[in-house]
Formats: C-alpha cells, structure tokens, sequence
C-alpha cells in the first residue's frame, strides 16, 4: 500500500524528535547527571559546557576576593587564618579561584563534606605550584610527571614517587594538614560570599557540606537540557521542508530552539529583518532547500564493502595511527636536527588527531545513508549566514556540501534522459573529477573516450578491478560518473541520468572583483573574458614565482628551483587572498599541502617545511598582489572605509543586491587566560568578556571577505531563481559551484553567464559608499575617500565566455 502523504508527514516528525534524542543522548553519554545518583567521573561537570561557563562567571568575583583578602592579610591586617594567604598568594589570584570553583564544582557533585573538600582545595592549589615551578626548572622531568598525573596515581609507591621527583627538585614544601584545611576553607569562603552561587551547610552537628544553592541546581539543569536542545543530530527529512516565509519561520516542520533563517547574534537584527522586503532571498532558499535527492545505493554499497573490510581505498581514513619517528640520535646535540623533528612529529600527531574525527565523520554518514538508503526523496532544509551565503542544516550525513565521501553518497531524486548533448556534458564533469580541468571543453571529451575502458572497468568491477576511480581527486564522485557513463554508454541518449553535473567558478573572490572594477586584467586571468581554453591563475601565479625564485640568490629559494613551484603550491594562497588572507596564513597553507604531499611518498622538498613555506609564502603574496592589482586596491579601500566607520563607533552595514542587509558588528574582546595544571591536566581557561566597543582590527580584515561573499551570495540566489522560473527544479549549489541533471547543463551555463552579467551592470562599490556615507555622522562620512576608478573591461562579453564556470 502506497504511503499517504499524512503517513509520511507524521513518520518526518518522528524523526526530528528522533534528531533532538539523538542529541540528547549524545550529550547525556558526556554527562550523567551526579545529582541524580548516577555514576559520574569526579571532574565531569567542570568540563561540560553549562560548568565551564559556570567557572569563567566566578572566576573574576572570586579572584578579586582572594586578592582583596592576601592584600589584607600582606598589609599586617586582621584575618582569623593569615597564613591561608601564605599558599593562596603561591600561584595568581585567577588560578586559585579557578582551582577552588573546580574542585568545588567536583566535590558538590559527588557530596564531599566540608573538610575532604577544603583539604582537595588546597592540595590543587600546592600542586598546580609545584607544578609550575617544575615546569619552569625542569621542563623534561614535568611533562613525564604529567603523563603519569594523567593516567590517576593510585599507588601510595607511585605517589611517593611523585614526591621524591619534587624533593629532588627542591620544591616539595609541606605544609601541616591542619593550615591546608583552614586554606581549603577560607578559599571555599571567599568563592561562596563572592559568588553566591554555593553554601557551606550543615547536617547535623558536627558534618558541612559545600553545596550548590538552589539557583544553581536550577541554572545547572537548564543549561544541561540547553545544550541536549540545541545538540541535536540533524538529519535530512523526507518532505519538503517548510518553506521560509519570514526570519523566523520554515525549515524543519517542528519548532527548534534558534530557529532562524539568517544565522545572526544580534537581536536588534531579527526584528529588523522581519520588515524588510526580499521577496529573492526567500525564493532562492526554498528553490534550493526543495531539490528532491536520493542515496546512491552502488555507490554506498562499495564504500561499506570498503571501510567494513578494514581499507583505505578512495582516501578513506586510516584506521591506525601513522607511527612518530624516533628522535635522532644527535637530538641532544644539534638544535636544528631537534626542532626539525619536533616539527614532524606534531604534524604527525596531528594528522593523527584529524584521522580519528575523518573516521568518527565518515562512520556518521554511513549510518545517516543507510538510514535513508530506501527512502525514495529526502531533503535538506538550509537557512543563511549572515553574509546570505546558503547552508544545509543537516550535515551530518551525506550533504550537497560536503566531502567527496557526503556528495557521492547523492543523486537526484528524478531522472531525466541524458541526451547526447547531456552525456557532452557528463564526460567533462568526469574528467575535472580526476583534475583535467585545465584545458578546453572538447580536451576533457576526448580525455575521457581515451580512457573509457578504464572508466567501465571502474563501473563494472570498483573493487577487484584496475581501480582507476581510486586514482581521481575525488575518487567517489568519480566512481559515482563513472556508474553514470556506463549507464549512458550501455543504454546510449534516453538512459535516465540523476547525478548532479556541475560547473564551477574560476576563483569566486577575484571574479566578483574584477567585474565589480572592470578590470581587464583580472577579468582575463579568472575567465570573464571568453576564450578557446580556460585561463587558470594559479598556474599563471607559480609560473610568475617560479620565475622570480629561480633568478634569486636567497639561500632558502634553492629548495624551491628546477619547478617546485607548482599549481598545487599556489591554489590554497591565491584562492583566499580576497578573503585577508595574511602571509602567516599563506604560510600555514602552503605548510599544509607540503604535508600531505609527502604524505604520499618522498618529502617534496629537500629542506626543512616550514622554513621552505615561510620563504614561499612571501614570494607567493607579491606574486598575487602583482597580477590582481585592482583587487588589491579595492581590498585597501574597504579596509580604509572600515577603518573611519570603526573609528566613528558606527557597525559596517550594507544590503546585498537581492535585498538582504548584512550587519558586520565584531566586538573589542578583553581575553585573560587563566593557566593551571590539575590533576594531570594542563587546563587553558580563556575568560573573554565582549565590549561594547568596535575592534577595529576585525572589522577592516572581515569587510572584503564578507562584502565579498554576499556578492557571491547574492549571484547563487540569481541563479537559484532563474534555474526554478526556467523548471530547473533540481539544483545543486556549493558557493560559487552549481549542479544540474546533464541534459540540463547547457541552459545552466547560460544562467550562470546572464545572471553575473546583469548583477554588475551596477557600478555596486558606489552603491555601497552611498549606505556607509549615510551611516556617518558629516564629519565622518566626507573621510570616506572615492571609490577605485572603473577599468575598461565590457562587463557584457561574460555572456559569451564559455569558462566562466567549468
């Protein structure tokens, strides 16, 4: 019996209470409730959200208690138990009230009395000294006295132990059992009556107890049943999701906590969101939230039969740790031989730790896939940033943004027939999937007829066959074209194709730039001037470099000479230079792919990494600035206008041309970073209090990105509402990529090219100083310098350029 649309409907809100218990438990599994009488580890509360929160809210109040009372206690003043000062002045007044809240927190929860409490009070607080004067003496010896406190010292020998290390090191100071108590307790004192927020009670005669007071139980449990609301498992839905008709209402078909269409902190925004017309923006997101999609069972099968086998094939994680080299054995002697392996080994330990979150992530949406694998459509509600850029709100499984694992797991819900101008079309999106994207339409064609055997054995035997799928950039997006041209190869032009084609742009910042200036330059580089074969910049970017690093006679450019600069080097550092990318950036960047080009055989570089990225990332960021100078200008002007609104108190604000106002308002922070080591643990507590006030350094690197993106923004939602006006109802969007059935890719391209030329046929950085200028007072708005001159480019040739999205 066919399910009724009232069946599904009531299974679609199942499953979203489903999502939020999923949640719940995954939250409840990181946090019994010890009040309750469950099983709890001893410091649990202090590392869960709602008691770190907690901690950072007493730890000022508190802190100044214990400075205001040493301060005292130091000036010959009055006190009951003055030599409490003696080991609360040991360490900072913020380390003490941080130790005394933790171990407070621990002890209410487990139901210590007064004195075991008091006594643990002081014994962090002695420890977490020694353990800094040890540090600082003796930092080899303290990191293998961390390592053991991590594990829990249970034996009386390997405590003694312990105390034989710091007797030897001369800082094992005893104090008398009698002073850490009256410590303990005038510490627990001075955290009660600054804080409020627990008591020192009585029961019966002789036995105290630290306890929470009632408003705290309350807080405590609210902010517990917060975080289980606001951590739910999100997962896709199989109606279409409600359409959004306002800031506040569609998506999901339950209310959630926050449910928003424009994810945004300021409150003020909301409301002013709710009046403002943008008929656009509410059309493209229901466009694209209502694309009806599908599991790819082929392609969720093989990567089960994998990852359930125990491989890695397709760049599926490694399931055991990557082992860390042995030191040199000249570590001791030769500094450079010890900081280069030091080098290595984090990285290591890092990959490690990156591989253990890629399993846990690729175990999720295998369960989501397998979840769904029947279903015959499933959706994904999506809402915005606060630039307008369009997110899913389930991705925790297969999403269209995802990883080449998530969208691989996709296909269309509806078919069409391929057609043979559709399977064109397929057989270039199969070849950019093994990176032959850099030369002409008819290139990738060819590209694939040679290697079509290759492509059907990979459709025909992924597994014991010659595997040629594995060997792509996206290996199982190309598994899933290469299933798709078997399909059109076997049953030729009426075979009906439901994988996504998709055709995406140049470098999306440098593109909204270079048409908002005009720059012919530019334009040329990114691919908005037509052209028989596509220009790539990040090619024309290293051969640039490369040029300049083989005529220098700096010492670190020897690493880089005889073509070591490639493509690969330069795309990370070109591709996020309109988004402020800094050199230290370029740096981290171009430190990141020497990683994992090693990581699949011999180093790169005969050299040291990161002394090689330093170099190259200076060379690279005058390589950019020299070939975008428009850009360039146009990112100083921002950062200038950014700058005198900043100045004047005043919020960057702008409407995006579909209409939506953005409001970039980044606060001044005031950061104190409390340090302890405790039990084991070197704990790094960030208590950051936002001001009032603008921070200027934010708001000048944060304005290109942003303005920059919602121009992006407001080209998909172009492109969103022409392809649903012109019966794309399928649609496929990543940023600056868009996918469409293969018989429909044709008109795709058209829109793309029609909607970017009609959106900057208005000069928008002039509309955009007119909205700052009307923000300022007089005084400030005529600081506000000319906008770049426009250059020669003729923004209507982009309807003609076939490489503007490929």
């Amino acid at each position: 019996m066919r399910e009724t649309f009232k069946d599904k409907l009531a299974r679609q809100i199942a499953l979203e209470d489903e999502s939020r218990a999923l949640g719940a438990s995954r939250y409840r599994a990181r946090r019994p409730l010890p009040w309750r009488h469950e099983p709890s580890s001893t410091d649990e509360e202090g590392d869960l959200p709602p008691g770190r929160q907690l901690l950072r809210l007493a730890i000022q109040p508190t802190a100044e208690a214990i400075r205001s009372f040493c301060d005292v206690v130091n000036h010959g003043g009055g006190s009951r138990i003055p030599e409490a000062a003696l080991i609360l002045s040991s360490v900072g007044a913020e380390e003490a009230a941080y130790l005394t809240g933790r171990v407070i927190l621990s002890a209410a929860a487990e139901g210590k009395k007064l004195t075991a409490t008091a006594i643990a009070v002081a014994d962090a607080i002695i420890e977490h000294q020694q353990m800094e004067n040890l540090r600082r003496a003796r930092a080899d010896v303290f990191k293998g006295v961390l390592r053991v406190q991590a594990h829990g010292v249970r034996s009386l020998k390997m405590k003694r132990k312990i105390q034989a290390v710091m007797a030897d090191c001369g800082f094992d100071q005893p104090f008398p059992l009698a002073m850490r108590i009256r410590t303990g307790v005038k510490a627990i004192e001075l955290f009660c009556d600054a804080t409020d927020l627990f008591a020192i009670e009585s029961q019966g005669q002789r036995t105290k107890y630290v306890r929470p007071t009632e408003a705290v139980h309350k807080w405590l449990e609210q902010q517990h049943a917060r975080c289980e609301l606001l951590e739910p498992i999100s997962l896709p839905m199989i109606v279409r999701p409600r359409r959004w008709s306002s800031p506040f209402k569609g998506g999901y078909i339950t209310k959630r906590p926050g449910n928003r269409l424009v994810k945004q902190a300021n409150a003020a925004y909301h409301d002013q969101l709710r009046d403002q017309m943008m008929p656009a923006v509410y059309d493209a997101v229901n466009a694209v939230q209502e694309t009806a999609w599908k599991i790819n069972g082929p392609v969720l099968a093989i990567m089960r039969e994998i990852w359930d086998g125990g491989g890695e094939l397709g760049d599926l994680p490694a399931r055991n740790p990557q082992p860390i080299p042995p030191r040199p054995a000249d570590y001791a002697e030769n500094e450079e031989a010890a900081n280069r392996w030091k080098r290595e080994a984090s990285d290591i330990h890092d990959l490690n730790a990156k591989n253990v979150s890629k399993k846990l992530a690729l175990s999720q949406r295998l369960w989501v896939a397998t979840k769904f694998a029947d279903e015959e459509a499933i959706y994904f509600p999506h809402s915005l940033d606060f630039r307008g850029r369009v997110y899913p709100l389930a991705t925790g499984g297969p999403h269209p943004q995802g990883d080449d694992v998530a969208k691989a797991l996709l296909t269309f819900a509806d078919g069409h027939p391929i057609t043979e101008d559709g399977a064109r079309w397929l057989a270039i999106h199969l070849a950019g999937l093994f990176g032959i994207d850099k030369v002409s339409f008819d290139e990738r064609v060819k590209w694939v007829r040679d290697n079509q055997t290759a492509i059907l054995d990979s459709a025909a035997d992924p597994l014991d066959g010659q595997r040629f799928w594995a060997t792509a950039d996206s290996p199982f997006m190309a598994l899933a074209a290469c299933l798709e041209w078997a399909g059109y190869i076997r049953e030729g032009a009426d075979f009906i194709s439901h994988l996504p084609v998709s055709l995406d742009g140049s470098n999306s910042g440098l593109q909204h730039f270079s048409a908002m200036l005009r720059d012919p330059i530019g334009a040329k580089a990114v691919n908005l001037e037509p052209g028989d074969r596509p220009q790539d910049i990040y090619s024309d970017v290293a051969a640039a470099v490369q040029a300049r690093v083989n005529e220098s006679y700096d010492p670190a450019a020897t690493a880089w000479k005889g073509n070591k600069v490639t493509r690969k080097i330069t795309k990370r550092p070109v591709m996020t230079f309109t988004y402020s990318a800094t050199k230290y950036g370029y740096c981290d960047q171009i430190l990141q792919t020497l990683r994992e080009i090693d990581g699949a055989g011999q180093p790169y570089l005969d050299a040291d990494n990161y002394v090689a990225a330093r170099y190259m990332a200076a060379e690279i960021w005058d390589g950019v600035q020299g070939t975008v100078v428009a850009a360039a200008e146009a990112m100083a002007w921002l950062r200038t206008v950014a700058s005198i609104m900043t100045k004047a108190g005043v919020p960057i604000r702008w409407t995006a041309p579909t209409g939506l106002p953005v409001l970039q308002t980044y606060k001044s922070r005031k950061a104190d970073l409390v340090r302890v080591v405790y039990k084991g643990q070197r704990i790094r507590l960030q208590v950051r209090n936002e001001l009032s006030k603008l921070d200027s350094k934010r708001q000048a690197n944060g304005i290109s990105p942003n303005l920059i993106h919602s121009m992006d923004a407001s080209h998909l939602m172009g492109v969103a509402n022409r392809c649903y006006d012109s019966g794309i109802h399928s649609l496929a969007v990543v940023h600056d990529s868009f996918g469409v059935h293969a018989a429909r890719v044709g008109e795709l391209q058209d829109i793309l090219r029609n909607t970017f030329a009609d959106l900057y046929a208005t000069n928008w950085l002039e509309v955009f100083r007119e909205e700052f200028v009307a923000q300022l007072p007089p005084e400030w708005a005529e600081k506000i310098p000319p906008v770049p001159a426009l250059g020669t480019f003729d923004i209507e040739t982009v309807r003609q350029s076939s490489y503007l999205f490929a």
